[in-house]
């Protein structure tokens, strides 16, 4: 009996000791999440959720940190580090990490922050994921006096807002595409924190919203200036009319003087015409939703017939090009005969007498006078300037003679003579008038028939 019993206390001893050892290798796990700061907030502040992922060995692995959504709420996970963290809970010594996530309530109210599934990789026993869920939370958003209404609460000391057309022209044909873009920034805000602004759709147009563009602009001294947020879409045109893409109204909440403030990006107005073209092929409306880069080919019939017209040409210019040259040649030829005929006309030869005359120097003069006489017909073969003196003699012709004059001193060897030209210019013309009206009379008068 005694054996018996002293068998069993062994045995149970045993067992405690097993599971007590057993339990001692197994890591332990817990998971702590609080809010900063813990009571009532003003709408558009950003609170920061803190989640502690603790084990009593080690992690072998990054925990894996999810994203969820709180309706009526930006929630973000910044890209930092995780904190580490090493303290005594119970008498036990425990390890971790601390992240924080950051919430941003958009209206005045209670938001409910529902568990979300934390996964942790602890070390030092079975080396298997563990699945943790963090407490429940609330957290209450109120709004500033004025701000009741308000679509979006957004509080900060500055906003500007830009809004750019693509392609910049009020004028498009059916299957063109039309790109509005806005673009927001945001003093002192991350732009992760902007709300985004809303395209209306519009009859006629279809619309394929583009993935959001957000940046920080950040100076090594000053940290960060500015969060700068971009939103755009593409219209497509499905039928002529006149469109105009409504004004977007953006609302938000100046810190500096605790007043509602408005942006109004104004209205644009354009219009499409029917197109004469159609496509080769329809763009898949998956790529269209997801900004895909595309191009739409249109087969237009007057550039086709245009296209059909200049080959034809090439061909008719190549096939024609002999007779063509002849005929350039051809006409080469004849403007330089052009030419040559006007070189040598009476026209060059009479300014040449000009500038001569204008010297005053007889000796100059000669020359250009005989040129010019014998390109003048009328005055005879050969033209001598004693001839127009006697032909056109009378009281007011003296500077004719003392041209004629001037001609035989010349001939005479007095190389130093000079003459006024002005007036033996003028005379020359009309000596050449006259005689030109006497020359194109008819030599008999004509008959009296009756």
């Amino acid at each position: 009996m005694t054996s018996r019993w002293f068998a069993r206390v062994f045995l149970v001893t045993i067992l405690l000791v097993s599971r007590h050892a057993f339990a001692a290798d197994v890591p332990q796990t817990m998971v702590r999440a609080h809010l900063e700061p813990s009571g009532p907030v003003v709408a558009g502040t950003e609170v920061r959720l803190v989640v502690d992922a603790l084990t009593t060995t080690w992690f072998t692995a990054a925990p894996d940190w999810p994203l969820f959504t709180v309706p009526d709420a930006i929630v973000a996970l910044p890209d930092e580090q995780a904190v580490n963290l090493s303290e005594t809970i119970g008498g036990v010594r425990w390890f971790g990490v601390s992240r924080a996530y950051r919430i941003v309530p958009r209206a005045a109210k209670t938001f409910d922050i529902a568990p979300f599934e934390l996964t942790v990789f602890p070390g030092g026993g079975a080396d298997v994921p563990v699945k943790l869920k963090t407490p429940s939370l609330k957290l209450t958003a109120t709004l500033p006096p004025g701000a009741e209404g308000m679509s979006s609460f957004f509080p900060l000391t500055k906003l500007t807002a830009t809004q750019k057309i693509e392609p910049a022209q009020t004028r498009f044909k059916v299957g063109d595409t039309i790109t509005r873009t806005m673009t927001q920034t945001a003093s002192g805000t991350e732009s992760m924190l902007i709300p985004p602004v809303g395209f209306a759709d519009i009859e006629g147009l279809r619309r394929y919203p583009k993935t959001p563009q957000t940046r920080n602009i950040v100076q090594d001294r000053a940290g960060l200036l500015a969060g700068e947020r971009t939103d755009s879409t593409a219209y497509v045109v499905n039928r002529s009319g006149h469109y105009r893409l409504p004004p977007v109204t953006i609302e938000w909440w100046n810190t500096a003087t605790n007043k509602r403030e408005t942006i109004v990006l104004p209205a644009v107005s354009l219009s499409a015409t029917p197109a004469k073209e159609k496509p080769l092929f329809e763009i898949p409306v998956d790529a269209m939703s997801k900004a895909a880069s595309h191009m739409v080919i249109y087969i237009d019939g007057a550039r086709v017939a245009y296209g059909v017209a200049l080959i034809a040409g090439v061909f008719a210019l190549v096939w024609g090009y002999p007779r063509l040259a002849r005929v350039g040649a051809a006409v080469r030829g004849r403007i330089r005969e052009a030419r040559r005929r006007h070189a040598q006309g009476d026209a060059p030869a009479w300014r040449a007498l000009r500038a001569a005359g204008r010297t005053g120097a007889v000796r100059r003069i000669v020359p250009a006078l005989y040129r010019w006489l014998d390109k003048r017909p009328e005055f005879g073969r050969p033209a001598r300037v004693q001839n127009i003196a006697n032909a056109n003699a009378s009281t007011h012709d003296t500077a004719l003679a003392r041209l004629a004059a001037s001609v035989a001193d010349d001939y005479a060897g007095k190389s130093d003579a000079t003459l006024e030209w002005s007036e033996v210019e003028r005379e020359l013309k009309r000596a050449a008038k006259r005689t030109r009206q006497r020359d194109a009379k008819p030599a008999l008068a004509p008959l009296n028939e009756r």
